[in-house]
């Protein structure tokens, strides 16, 4: 990237920021008929909403859900969704990845009802997945033993705690050392502290999973006669939080037959030690042990394996963060006349689960008498599969726009830039933009004279300034910009102005959940 340098004083302005574009639509009932719309969108047929201006934490972007039954697309809904009421409850960013969750009847002869949801932030009615988009796994994953569920946009299954294997069929001990599962076990019918304890003993045999049932009997006219919680050991996985009701009572313990007795059924499934001290009550709302999932990999040759990986792993009982650092040596530089990188070699990548957080900083230190410094970078998150990209430098939008002559037409780099990602090196630890050929004091250009922006990643700060230049009794300019944080080398060389501002707002919450 060539780039040059200025040294004027610059100044910011800011504009407004408009809302997104959605297609909006919803169809339960899918046949297959070409006048569904809904589920295969047309420009100009399938309505589009505006979504309501982002606010505080809650940002807005495009969804798509599918709804799977057993395999057979029955259901679509498309619209704006909100980042803090959407179906990622253990967050208030927009989701990273799209994906896929299953719930798995409790009653009779079990039905998996799949729900399927795709995301996207740019641009105008960017949710057109279609049923072609969802992928049919090779087998049932063994959905109606509770093994594992089809993942219906990566085609693979999933596969439940304790279970392994393309179709979810190999069974995997408890723990790796073979030791019991540890878990609350008490019934509140004897044990009168059950609701709220928090003791757990090791299981009585090889159950892989931890449980918290609460069983709550009622009458006709809805009056409790008898709750009960239960925490025990179990092998069959349930579900995370649930509920269901059961069939009707009236025998004995309740034998009055004159009256209708129900009963409502909450559980709650989990597989750690120590993990089912919470209250089922079919609320995921924070207080299950849901596992953290960090990206988990270790490249200690600098083969480059680790660089770009976004795998996920569940972490042990006890981890609170993510982490990753990345070494590399990089040569000295002082010369910055000119734009070539520096000379460079990776050491090591790992990214890992920790159990504390760190700093979140690049540290040097030179090596002997030699010209070059052994860089040390890293990074901790809080947030399923944060520690991506590379530890403790921003990440960038790049893109460069065509040679603008004689006219001031739209621009995709100028006026809608993509999505900042990370950057090819983890020595580029800034963000710029170098733009040329617009009039001074404004964002025209002048005839005749080309027009450029480009946006990307560096390995050195090129200066924030503008600097002046008179060709035919035109006062023209060409600017450069350099920031530090994810996402901010968005608008122009000389301000950040109106809808491009929405970029940085929207990578900001789409980023890592909570760097330290």
């Amino acid at each position: 990237m060539k780039l040059f340098t200025s040294f004027f004083v610059m100044f910011y302005t800011f504009g407004c920021t408009y809302g997104l574009n959605c297609y909006t639509c919803t169809d339960t009932s899918y046949d297959g008929e070409a006048a569904e719309t809904c589920f295969t969108t047309v420009s100009g047929t399938t309505p589009s909403t505006a979504c309501t201006a982002d606010s505080g934490t809650t940002v807005y972007y495009c969804s798509t859900k599918f709804t799977v039954d057993d395999g057979v697309t029955t259901g679509v809904v498309r619209g704006c969704a909100a980042s803090t009421s959407d179906e990622d409850t253990h967050s208030d960013a927009v989701p990273t990845a799209d994906r896929c969750i299953t719930a798995l009847d409790a009653i009779g002869n079990p039905t998996a009802t799949t729900e399927c949801y795709y995301h996207c932030s740019t641009p105008d009615n960017c949710n057109t997945e279609n049923t072609a988009s969802l992928k049919q796994c090779p087998n049932d994953c063994n959905i109606g033993s509770s093994q594992g569920s089809c993942n219906y946009i990566t085609g693979v299954c999933v596969c439940a705690s304790g279970w392994s294997g393309t179709d979810c069929n190999t069974a995997v001990t408890s723990t790796s050392s073979g030791a019991s599962r540890k878990c609350v076990q008490c019934n509140s019918e004897i044990d009168s502290g059950c609701t709220t304890s928090t003791t757990s003993v090791d299981c009585p045999g090889t159950q892989a999973y931890c449980s918290t049932r609460t069983s709550t009997i009622f009458d006709g006219s809805d009056a409790v006669i008898r709750t009960v919680t239960t925490k025990a050991c179990t092998s069959d996985f349930k579900a995370v939080d649930q509920c269901v009701f059961n069939d009707i009572y009236t025998d004995s313990p309740i034998s009055d037959t004159s009256v209708g007795y129900s009963e409502f059924n909450c559980f709650s499934t989990c597989d750690t030690d120590d993990c089912n001290t919470n209250t089922a009550d079919g609320v995921i709302n924070g207080n299950e042990a849901v596992v953290l999932q960090c990206v988990v990999c270790s490249d200690t040759t600098g083969a480059g394996t680790c660089n770009t990986a976004t795998a996920r792993q569940a972490c042990p009982s006890g981890s609170t963060h993510c982490k990753h650092t990345a070494i590399y040596l990089i040569s000295d530089r002082v010369d910055l006349s000119y734009a070539a990188d520096p000379e460079f070699k990776l050491v090591s990548v790992v990214r890992q689960c920790a159990t504390a957080a760190v700093t979140s900083q690049c540290t040097e230190a030179s090596v002997g008498s030699l010209s070059f410094k052994k860089v040390t970078c890293t990074e901790t998150c809080q947030g399923d599969g944060c520690n991506v990209g590379w530890p403790a430098r921003p990440e960038c939008i790049t893109c460069s726009s065509h040679l603008i002559y004689d006219t001031d037409d739209y621009d995709q780099c100028l006026e809608n830039p993509p999505m900042a990602a990370a950057c090819t090196y983890p020595y580029e630890a800034y963000c710029v933009i170098q733009e040329s050929g617009k009039k001074k004091g404004s964002r025209k250009s002048v005839e005749g004279y080309p027009r450029r922006i480009t946006r990307g990643c560096f390995h050195s700060d090129i200066g924030t300034a503008c600097s002046t230049y008179t060709p035919r009794d035109t006062e023209m300019e060409s600017c450069n910009r350099t920031c530090t944080t994810d996402g901010c080398n968005v608008g122009s060389g000389s301000s950040i102005p109106f809808q491009t501002m929405i970029t940085v707002v929207a990578f900001a919450i789409l980023g890592k959940l909570t760097q330290i």
